[in-house]
């Protein structure tokens, strides 16, 4: 049912007046009033608050400010009288010439003058911001992937993973992978750091690997639920390197490091076929000699001459700093997990059992918090206070089993000896 204004203003006052006679409910209430359950509860708290008449009061708001015929006037003609100045110059002079005008901004007596055809609106210039430029090197490292069909023949995808340096752009690392995993980063990351020493800051999107925002509980996106797990953060932090995550969905931040992957999309493929590429291996080696390329002989457009000559004048006051000798980087640049021994002197770990073998005056290891330093395809190892304990599998993962599987028998004990990394 369509009510006007009046009759709802009449039926709110009769509603309210039942309500609180207690002859209805506020539900029953809005009907007869013509509004929401929900919006009839807080003009009731009002009504209670204030009373009848703050909700028969209209906001009538402020008034239009009108410049009149003489304003206009002389508007236009001090406009003429300088010779067709900058809008902000002209009020200017014109608040010291004539202190008395109305006050209005720079974007109203725009209009009034375009409205009297004596200022003409130009397209207005597009403004850019300024690009951000690391100070020297060494203080931030930009990172990013690309996944394309790279080998001509080849209709799998494979990942491009590159760092650049932000200040002179050299490309410190690079590498084609089938898959963008936590291993491959460490590879490249430990060679960089090997190479040229660990840097201040790495700057990456908000990959799972790096960040996690996706959660699954979005309201309005189907997001995939992502699982965090930042060994690259945890590695990066150990050695004094701090990673930066861009703002989502927005690439124009990484601007360095995607113009370079747009720049490699465009020439790897041609190196590809001109060396005539057909696997992964062949790729990769490639891929050196390009990047060789790309720093010593390719000129910048930007900055003016190659990567490698702009990285050479800059070093004595770049921020790469060494790593020292007795820091080991195989511990920290491998999946590093905590778990707890249990009574019977085992070890869980991805459905596994490990059994720790004793030492001589060492009865038990049970309670004692231990370290697990693996990296795929190499064998696992313990460690008890940075001690390295040798251990012994004794039961592979079983399988999971519902209410309708049949009885499955419990595999053979296998015992072999898990090498130290």
């Amino acid at each position: 049912m369509a009510f006007s204004l009046e009759d709802k203003l009449v039926n709110l006052a009769k509603a309210f007046s039942l309500v609180d006679k207690k002859a209805s409910s506020l539900k029953e209430a809005a009907s007869l009033s013509g509004y929401s359950y929900w919006h009839l509860t807080r003009l009731y708290k009002k009504y209670k608050q204030s009373g009848l008449k703050v909700l028969f009061k209209r906001n009538r708001g402020t008034r239009t400010r009108k410049l009149e015929t003489k304003d206009i006037e002389l508007l236009r003609n001090y406009y003429t009288e300088l010779k067709n100045p900058q809008i902000s110059l002209l009020m200017y002079f014109l608040y010291l010439d004539y202190p008395s005008f109305p006050k209005i901004s720079c974007e109203w007596a725009r209009k009034v003058l375009i409205r009297e055809k004596v200022y003409s609106a130009g397209p207005r210039k597009k403004t850019f911001r300024q690009r951000f430029e690391a100070p020297s090197l060494g203080v931030l490292v930009q990172g990013d992937s690309s996944y394309e069909r790279w080998i001509e023949g080849d209709d799998r995808y494979y990942h491009l993973i590159a760092f650049l340096d932000d200040c002179s752009r050299l490309c410190l690392g690079g590498k084609l992978a089938p898959r963008d995993t936590i291993p491959e980063h460490f590879d490249i990351l430990k060679g960089i750091v090997k190479k040229h020493g660990k840097f201040l800051a790495l700057y990456y999107d908000n990959d799972e690997k790096y960040s996690c925002i996706r959660h699954g509980n979005s309201r309005y996106f189907e997001y995939t639920k992502q699982e965090a797990d930042l060994q690259v953060v945890r590695a990066l932090s150990e050695i004094g390197i701090r990673v930066i995550n861009s703002r989502p969905f927005d690439p124009c931040g990484k601007g360095k490091i995607e113009r370079f992957i747009g720049t490699v999309q465009l020439q790897l493929p041609v190196w590809f076929r001109r060396y005539g590429v057909r696997t992964l291996e062949e790729a990769n080696e490639v891929l050196k000699m390009y990047l060789r390329y790309y720093n010593k002989e390719q000129r910048h457009r930007e900055i003016g001459t190659t990567p490698h000559k702009k990285f050479l004048s800059l070093k004595e006051e770049s921020k790469f700093t060494k790593i020292a000798r007795e820091a080991n980087l195989n511990k920290v640049f491998s999946y590093r997990y905590e778990r707890k021994v249990a009574k019977d002197n085992t070890v869980r770990f991805k459905g596994g059992v490990y059994q720790l073998e004793r030492k001589p005056f060492v009865y038990s290891y049970s309670g004692k918090k231990v370290e697990i330093r693996y990296m795929p395809g190499k064998p696992l190892a313990i460690y008890i206070d940075d001690e390295k304990v040798t251990c012994k599998k004794v039961r592979d993962k079983l399988p999971k089993l519902t209410p309708n599987s049949k009885r499955v028998s419990c595999p053979k004990e296998t015992y072999e000896k898990v090498a130290i990394l």
